[in-house]
């Protein structure tokens, strides 16, 4: 009997070392990784109840719904192990709604008098619009946003870009009209960026700045690309920002502050602003052609955001989509 119990509870210690494996490869499966077909992903888990579990995850086909994986757990010890076996079929889930609006936040949206929005508006906390908010927009209210994992990796994708370009290393001062961007300008600055009043900058593809982004007033951004920043960013009285194409204002870790745009409303910024874990202030008479995205938002009176979409990037983040358990069975 003494023999009998131990080899039960070694048994049934294997199967929950099992399937935990099993559990986190529905995991990856929903979130981290998309095979290719006839390919396998194998990997291990050292430790589970003192058990290791090795862990293969196969896309076996894909039918009109989505793609059906085979997973396959075993934990092995003591000299024996146990298998489970499950079949999953994942549907995938599209792009996150945030990433389709004007505005949207996590946290508030306060808008000063006078503004318009033209598109839908994403917020978690409180909208407050003053009370006469103008536009053709759609109160949306809450909705999922990224990981601080999947903005990591977006970042990532920009910083690997950057590096194709020439490196400055420590802080950059710039006092007069300059060229920036990958692959053919400085484009990664490992420290803190700080632009003088009345210069332009033209963008010829990605700027990468570990540091923080300062720039005084009557700045002008010209031509095609990006500037990420992982500390804050702050353009003051921001003349123009009329860059071509799809480009990305983002902070990966800091705030996002652009002052006092031009009274007539001439000029407008055009691109996605994005601050995923920090705050996104305008000043009066800001024109917005692109998105915000953030952690809270707050406008001043005049402001006018216009939701225009961006194509040319994998979005941080999707919806999860849907998991079905197909088959179920377990191998001693």
């Amino acid at each position: 009997g003494l023999i009998a119990g131990k080899v039960y509870e070694r048994r049934t210690d294997e199967l929950y070392a099992a399937d935990a494996g099993v559990e986190d490869a529905v995991w990856k499966i929903q979130h981290d990784i998309a095979l290719c077909p006839n390919q396998s992903t194998n990997y291990t888990i050292a430790d589970v109840n003192g058990k290791r579990v090795d862990v293969t995850i196969t896309l076996t086909h894909e039918d009109e719904y989505g793609l059906i994986y085979l997973v396959e757990s075993t934990a092995t010890g003591d000299g024996s192990g146990t298998t489970i076996e499950s079949y999953v079929e994942f549907i995938p889930g599209g792009e996150l709604d945030i990433f389709s609006g004007a505005l949207a936040s996590q946290g508030d949206i306060t808008l000063g008098k006078d503004s318009e929005v033209n598109g839908d508006i994403y917020y978690c906390g409180d909208l407050d619009d003053g009370g006469d908010l103008g536009g053709n927009w759609t109160d949306m209210e809450c909705a999922p946003f990224p990981s601080q994992d999947e903005n990591e990796r977006f970042a990532q994708a920009f910083e690997d870009e950057a590096l194709n370009g020439i490196t400055y290393n420590g802080n950059m001062d710039i006092s007069s009209d300059t060229t920036l961007g990958s692959p053919n300008h400085i484009s990664y600055i490992t420290g803190d960026l700080t632009i003088s009043k009345d210069v332009t900058i033209t963008l010829d593809g990605i700027v990468y700045v570990g540091g923080s982004i300062s720039a005084s007033k009557d700045l002008t951004i010209v031509g095609t690309g990006s500037i990420i920043a992982v500390g804050n960013i702050y353009l003051s009285k921001l003349a123009d920002y009329g860059t071509e194409g799809d480009s990305i204002i983002m902070s990966v870790n800091g705030d996002i502050t652009l002052k006092k745009s031009d009274p007539d409303n001439k000029l407008s910024i055009n691109a996605l602003i994005y601050a995923p874990n920090g705050a996104v202030t305008f000043d009066k008479d800001m024109t917005v052609i692109g998105g915000v995205v953030a952690k809270s938002i707050q406008a001043d009176k005049d402001g006018s955001f216009t939701f225009v979409p961006k194509s040319s990037w994998d979005f941080p983040g999707e919806l999860p989509g849907a998991l079905q358990i197909k088959t179920y069975s377990i191998n001693p």
